[in-house]
């Protein structure tokens, strides 16, 4: 089981911000905080959604965090050690250039640790996979030995290892290369949250899949779909790691829990939310639940949305991930740093670098 936590400054509840909680909350030394505290449980990630890349149009929502992502990922990345950080970015607000150099930069300031949570449009589908392409390609920009810095002979980099893009398609062109240095871990890790618009995109290219599902049918559902696609394409379910998004609702009993989700529910006027699968209960309850769900092999583990911050961080650091990990069910890397290593997903190889057999 792999776990990840999904930022926001309340929690993830919409009435969270209305619990006595401070505007300080917005702040970045508490966003740090958070960070730091899902890093002392060994989380494989923390996620920054940005509302999934949404434009606020005439109000901007307690539950984003208050930060361009990328730029909020880069500060998280110099104040943690170990910790993935996957920061959302839409493809209709940055040109592909742009992107790939800033993800390419956040892998290097955070030493392969970062990823790019693809937000796409349902309407523009054809553009955005040719831009993903672009994007992809132009962090091949550089073999892995490229940069040599022989002071002897003049030369900063080996010409033969730059490869130059030179891309012309229907919607860009883009020539490269990039003036970074290729990733760590090969190249950043892309995640996506899926919706039945996004399935051919996601089953391209995402390796990271967050899914909602509020029960393990329609979760099984899903991924039953979604592993079919990724057959057509050439890809095994391997290939990609399922996590499903999970708001938990801790108690030191039941009848806590439940009062703590009623009382949320009753100020936002028990609107419905969110399609992610809820849990409430004391730390077994919630162990029992995320256990069921991963030994039914429907998903390779959870994004955590805390539904009140600081409170259910900590019930999850200090209660709920020590009860998984007595029960054997989490998966940690004990070897590696990066993103990759932290979820066991494969390094890709440079396309210079395989052999034609």
């Amino acid at each position: 089981m792999h776990l990840g936590m999904s930022i926001t400054p309340f929690g993830h509840h919409p009435a969270a911000w209305r619990t006595g909680r401070s505007v300080e909350a917005i702040g970045f030394n508490r966003l740090a905080a958070q960070v730091a505290k899902a890093q002392a449980g060994n989380l494989a990630f923390v996620l920054l959604a940005d509302r999934f890349g949404q434009r606020p149009l005439h109000d901007l929502s307690p539950e984003a965090v208050p930060f361009e992502p990328t730029t909020l990922a880069a500060a998280l990345a110099t104040a943690s050690r170990q910790i993935g950080i996957i920061a959302s970015a839409a493809t209709s607000q940055h040109e592909p250039y742009n992107i790939a150099r800033r993800f390419a930069s956040l892998d290097a300031i955070s030493a392969g640790r970062s990823g790019w949570n693809l937000v796409v449009s349902a309407e523009a589908l054809a553009r955005d996979k040719e831009y993903v392409e672009v994007v992809s390609g132009l962090w091949d920009s550089w073999e892995e030995d490229a940069f040599i810095c022989d002071k002897a002979a003049g030369r900063f980099f080996v010409p033969h290892k730059m490869h130059v893009l030179d891309h012309r398609g229907e919607h860009f062109t883009v020539r490269g290369p990039l003036n970074v240095n290729r990733s760590p871990q090969g190249k950043p890790v892309i995640a996506h949250k899926l919706t039945l618009p996004t399935f051919e995109i996601a089953a391209q290219y995402a390796e990271v899949i967050f899914i909602d599902a509020p029960s393990p049918e329609k979760a099984n559902g899903l991924v039953a779909a979604f592993a079919r696609r990724l057959h057509h394409y050439g890809r095994d379910r391997s290939d990609v790691k399922i996590l499903a998004d999970v708001v938990i609702y801790p108690g030191a009993t039941s009848a806590g829990a439940q009062e703590l989700r009623d009382s949320l529910d009753a100020m936002a006027g028990h609107v419905q939310w969110s399609n992610a699968l809820q849990l409430v209960g004391d730390t077994r309850e919630i162990a029992d639940r995320m256990q069921q769900w991963t030994q039914a092999g429907i998903v390779d583990g959870f994004t955590i949305l805390p539904c009140l911050v600081p409170e259910s961080v900590h019930a999850l650091v200090d209660h709920i991930v020590p009860e998984l990990d007595r029960r054997g069910l989490l998966q940690r890397s004990d070897e590696g740093f990066t993103l990759r290593d932290h979820l066991g997903l494969r390094k890709p190889q440079h396309p210079a670098s395989q052999v034609v057999a």
